[in-house]
Parts: C-alpha cells; sequence; structure tokens
C-alpha cells in the first residue's frame, strides 16, 4: 500500500503517526468500522477505572462548564484508548457519535489512525491533532488535544482528552486540559494511603498548598514512592525512571529528617538550592511511620509561641497583635493587610495557635495561585457518587478540611467575582455544597483573610463585591513593611536563629550593617529566603557569616539600590528612589516592576506621577 501524506507542514509525531496508520492496514478514506467495546467489557473496563473516573468526572464537568456552548467536549479514556465517559454540548456530541466518538469506542491508532488519543497513548505526552492532521478523512471536523494522566507510582492511567469543531479556536486550550489533568493527578495523590511522609515542594512559596504544587511521597527509609508530574519535571525525572531516595532529590540528609518536618511546620524551608530552580517546601507525616527513622535529636521547644515569636518591640506589629489577641475565640472575621511577603500567613497561624481552635485544622488556600477554572472544586469539593458506577467516597474541599479549625483565604483579593458570591453564601449559611451535589454540609470554621492589594479601592473598581467586603472585615489589621519596622535588628536575629536551627550563627557587622541599609522590596519573604540561603552557603565549621556569604542576586539588588543619606530624608524620597531602581532594573518594564514591588500598575503610575523631578512615563504599549 502507498503511504498516505499528511498536509505539511507537520510536527514529526505527526508524520510518524500517519507512517503507523498506513502500517495498520488503513487508509484516509476507509470506511468506518465501529470498534465498540460490548456491554460486558466496557463494564469491565469501567470497574478497573472505577477509582480513576471517581477523581476525573467532577473536574471533567467542571472544564466543560468553562467551555459551554462553545462545540466541544471533555472525554476520558483508559490506557489503551478505549472511551469511558464524555460531557459535551448536545449538538457537538451529536456528531461526534456519527464518527464513534463516545464511550465503548477504541480510538487507538490502530483503529483511528492520528488522533489525540490514540497517538497521546502511543507517545505517551501530550497531543494536539488540529483538522486535516487526523489520518481518516471522516475525523477532520475535529480538533482534538489530548493528555495522559499519570499514576502517582510512574505509568499511565488514562488519557484525558478535549476535542471541538476546528473552526472553532479554544484559547490556552492545551494549558486549560494540562492543568486539568494535574488537577486529577493531585487528586489521586492525596487520596493514598496514609504512613508516608509528603514533600510538598516548588520554586515559590506561594504555590504551596495549591494544585500546581509538586509532591512526593516517601516511606519511613526515605524510599520514594510515589509523585505528581509537576514533582517529575522539577526533579527532573524521566518517564519511567527509577525514583529516587530523598537524599538525591533534595540534597538533604534524611537522618536529620526530624528536624527538617519540624522547621517546616511553621513555614517552608529551602530544600535545594542549585541546581535551578532552587526548590522550598513542607514536610509532613500522613500519621507516624513504624519505625522512625534515626534523626539528630531536636532541639529544645521554644517557650515563645503564637504572636510571641512576631513581636519584637515596632509598635506598629505590636497594635496588631493586640486588637488580633482581643478577637481570638470570637466568631469575627480577621483581614491583614500588608504589602506581598511582610508575613500575613504568619500572623495568621499565630492567631489560630493562639486561640481555641489552636489543636483544630490550619488550612491556608493561596486564591491568586490557584487556576480560577479549578478553584471552585479545590474549596468546595466535590459529591461522592458523582456519577453511576462511582464508589469513590468524593473529595471534601479545603473548607470542608477546615471543619472545626480556621480557613486562611490568601490573596482573597484575586478571586474571581462569581466565585465571590458562593462564598458569600458559604459564610452567610455556614454550609457548604460540593460539585455535583444538592446536600448542604454544615461547617464550622474561624475565617482569616488576607491581600496584599487595597480591597475598598478593588470595590471601587468593581473588582471585588462590597457585600463580601463587609462580612469579611470584622477587624482589619495592617502589617508594616519590612523597611518600616522598628525592631528590624532584633527581627533579624530571630529569622536567624530559625534558619540555623542548632547551629550557633551570627552576622559580621558589615553583613548587619548592608542588610539593614536594604528596603527589601519583598519584605520577610525575602529576607528569610537569603537567611537561609546564607546559612546554606556556610561550611561546617563557619558560625560567622560574611559578605561572601551574601546571595549573588542580593548584592546586585543592593548595587542598585541607592544608599539612605540620612534619617532626615523624606521618606516620599526614599519610595520615589526604590520605585525608580525598580523599573531601571526591569528595563523600564512597568507590569514587571509593579509585580515586584507587590503593587498594580496603577499605583506605580501614580508614585511615578508623584515623582517631580522626573516626567511620568508614556503608558507601554501591549508588549510591556
Amino acid at each position: 500500500m502507498s503511504r498516505a501524506t499528511p498536509p505539511a507542514p507537520n510536527a514529526p509525531l505527526i508524520d510518524a503517526s500517519w507512517q503507523r496508520s498506513t502500517d495498520y492496514g488503513l487508509s484516509p478514506e476507509h470506511p468506518l468500522h465501529l470498534d465498540i467495546a460490548s456491554r460486558s467489557l466496557l463494564s469491565e473496563r469501567l470497574e478497573a477505572n472505577a477509582r480513576l473516573m471517581s477523581f476525573a468526572q467532577p473536574v471533567m464537568e467542571h472544564l466543560h462548564r468553562q467551555l459551554v456552548q462553545s462545540s466541544s467536549m471533555v472525554l476520558l479514556a483508559d490506557r489503551d484508548g478505549l472511551v469511558l465517559r464524555t460531557v459535551g454540548d448536545g449538538d457537538f456530541v451529536d456528531r461526534a457519535q456519527r464518527v464513534a466518538l463516545a464511550p465503548g469506542a477504541h480510538w487507538r491508532e490502530a483503529v483511528m489512525g492520528t488522533n489525540a488519543i490514540g497517538t497521546a497513548a502511543h507517545e505517551q505526552r501530550t497531543v494536539a491533532v488540529y483538522g486535516e492532521q487526523h489520518y481518516l478523512a471522516r475525523n477532520r471536523f475535529l480538533t482534538c488535544i489530548a493528555t495522559p494522566i499519570h499514576a502517582p507510582t510512574g505509568g499511565m492511567l488514562g488519557i484525558l482528552d478535549l476535542s471541538s469543531d476546528n473552526r472553532v479556536t479554544l484559547p490556552h486550550a492545551q494549558a486549560l486540559l494540562t492543568t486539568t489533568a494535574e488537577m486529577i493527578e493531585h487528586r489521586l495523590i492525596e487520596s493514598l494511603d496514609a504512613g508516608h511522609l509528603v514533600v510538598r515542594f516548588s520554586p515559590h512559596a506561594e504555590i504551596l498548598g495549591t494544585p500546581i504544587e509538586g509532591i512526593a511521597l516517601f516511606d519511613d527509609a526515605g524510599r520514594m514512592i510515589g509523585c505528581n508530574r509537576r514533582a517529575r519535571a522539577l526533579l527532573g525525572l524521566a518517564d519511567g525512571a527509577p525514583l529516587p531516595a530523598f537524599n538525591a532529590c533534595f540534597g538533604r540528609d534524611w537522618r536529620r529528617i526530624a528536624n527538617l518536618v519540624e522547621a517546616s511546620a511553621t513555614a517552608p524551608i529551602p530544600l535545594r538550592s542549585t541546581p535551578a530552580p532552587g526548590l522550598v517546601g513542607r514536610l509532613q507525616w500522613r500519621r507516624p511511620p513504624g519505625p522512625a527513622p534515626r534523626s539528630a535529636p531536636p532541639p529544645p521547644p521554644s517557650r515563645r509561641s503564637g504572636f510571641d515569636i512576631l513581636d519584637h518591640g515596632d509598635p506598629r506589629m505590636q497594635l496588631a497583635i493586640r486588637r488580633a489577641r482581643r478577637i481570638a475565640g470570637h466568631d469575627i472575621p480577621l483581614l491583614i493587610q500588608g504589602e506581598t511577603g511582610s508575613g500575613k500567613e504568619l500572623f495568621a497561624r499565630a492567631f489560630h495557635a493562639e486561640g481555641p481552635r489552636k489543636d483544630a485544622p490550619f488550612v491556608a488556600v493561596n486564591c491568586a495561585a490557584i487556576p480560577p477554572t479549578l478553584i471552585e472544586s479545590e474549596l468546595f469539593g466535590y459529591a461522592p457518587g458523582a456519577f453511576t458506577g462511582a464508589k469513590a467516597k468524593g473529595a471534601p474541599g479545603r473548607l470542608q478540611d477546615a471543619d472545626g479549625g480556621t480557613l486562611f483565604l490568601d490573596e482573597i483579593g484575586d478571586m474571581p467575582l462569581p466565585l465571590q458570591a458562593v462564598l458569600l453564601r458559604v459564610l452567610e449559611t455556614r454550609h457548604v455544597t460540593p460539585l455535583g451535589s444538592s446536600h448542604e454540609t454544615p461547617i464550622d470554621i474561624a475565617l482569616v483573610c488576607a491581600s496584599h492589594r487595597p480591597l475598598h479601592a478593588l470595590v471601587a473598581e468593581g473588582g471585588f463585591r462590597a457585600d463580601l467586603l463587609f462580612r469579611l472585615n470584622g477587624l482589619s489589621v495592617t502589617l508594616p513593611a519590612l523597611r518600616e519596622r522598628t525592631d528590624f535588628d532584633r527581627f533579624l536575629d530571630s529569622l536567624l536563629s530559625e534558619a540555623a536551627g542548632d547551629r550557633p550563627i551570627r552576622l559580621s557587622e558589615a553583613v548587619r550593617t548592608q542588610l539593614s541599609a536594604y528596603p527589601w522590596p519583598g519584605n520577610v519573604r525575602q529576607l528569610k529566603n537569603a537567611l537561609r540561603v546564607m546559612v546554606a552557603l556556610l561550611d561546617d565549621t563557619d558560625t560567622v557569616i560574611e559578605p561572601a556569604h551574601l546571595p549573588e542576586d542580593l548584592v546586585a539588588a543592593m548595587a542598585d539600590a541607592t544608599p539612605v543619606v540620612g534619617a532626615a530624608e523624606d521618606l516620599r524620597s526614599c519610595e520615589q528612589r526604590l520605585v525608580r531602581a525598580c523599573l531601571q532594573r526591569h528595563g523600564g518594564n512597568i507590569s514587571a516592576a509593579a509585580r515586584e514591588l507587590g503593587i498594580t500598575r496603577t499605583t506605580l503610575y501614580r508614585k511615578l506621577r508623584q515623582d517631580d523631578d522626573a516626567s511620568p512615563p508614556r503608558p507601554p504599549d501591549a508588549s510591556t
């Protein structure tokens, strides 16, 4: 048989698939031959994949709701390309069924030629097949994207597919599908039996606790027993490669695991600085393992706890602490405001630790880090028995996880408006309705919210609901930026002690002077990360941090920052100098400078206009 040729230009992956299709004895005009599984075989496959479907079905439905009326459908197939479930628009589903894009149909390449499901199953990676790239002519009205769903222990569990009319453009469809698959994998790994060390990690602390964090599980000997795809990417693990041990992943000593677990209980700790990207994470035993790993003795417990750890003498911080203590134990929401990195989550954890709910869960959700299409299922969960044949128990959302304890909604100002209405109803009724259910579940939570954005201004701009703000704003406290704190030296010593653990490490006077003079645009988070790197760069016998131990990026930032000329200098001049230096560092890119400073573009323009020594910049084009 002569080889059919795909339309040019084409990716090598499509060319190779067309060659395989020809080798299977297919031709582009191959007559429709419905290879439909028998009812008994389909029942067996559904039974075998019941756990996968219990996690996938609600997420598929949620994904489809984002694409409703777009002539599309979402499909789940098993690892062999047998379609198990579909969710889609009625008219498009009818058209798809004419080419057997329906439950029970085999879409492996040997039957359907080049197509997203079959080719993704063969390649075991994400595949997009557009219109004329389909081998069989009858399938060329389709545009299809498919991505594997991986098991925590490796290998492929199934295929998630998004198919649409090839005349319809779905913006960011591939990224949306991949994120949805990661959400399913996240739920799968979270559902594994207890008895393991769970390591959640990412290059950015803000990602921890979201569906796009890396997760790895280790047994009590430090051997990895499972991880998600984000963990594989961050650790550079090839598909099918043996899973490495804890020491090989992070360069940390497993014998000191108890110390690492304890240190990460209050804040993310550095797990790896090289090779790039550096990683931070949290470690937690799901339950105490059988034989505990041998570890260095933990440091003696501190007599300071809760707010005492944060109080080092700054009057503004002390005022915030005194006011927050007054409402602990009362049903009054706490709203924490302050610049990015100023310690809002630390304050929220201290508030929880000093209240009557301290022995109950503290559940943190970063509203800015979860994709908008997934945040609803992440917060509210989904119902058990979401579809026929499902045997799983469903999945509770973060609100139910926090029942009896404290729910911390960080960056609440970034929550999508439609979800704000749902959250308002939950807070007013104290009942939550999981996706796919009509049953309301009562919840008992203390609520703490935080935002670096001025919520009243967001209300005025139409980006935040006024009624939700009134519900959240029981007591509002504002944390000072690090450069504004009068207790910087004492706070610095406390953070150094935390980073050093049981090592007697101090700062040289030269380093202390440099750190005190720097404006710290990233606030407490930036300082803590810098101190952890400095401690990591010390030799085992070193006890003093010298200028040579400063991180290179911090040294460069210090060089860019103009030194303070005296105590009498106007505060606005200091701010303008910092803003101009940041803008220069980013080559005039307003968006990038605003992100580093933790403010909006509008606020940055306003600050630039206040500078009498420079004319306001022209608004950038769309590329900035």
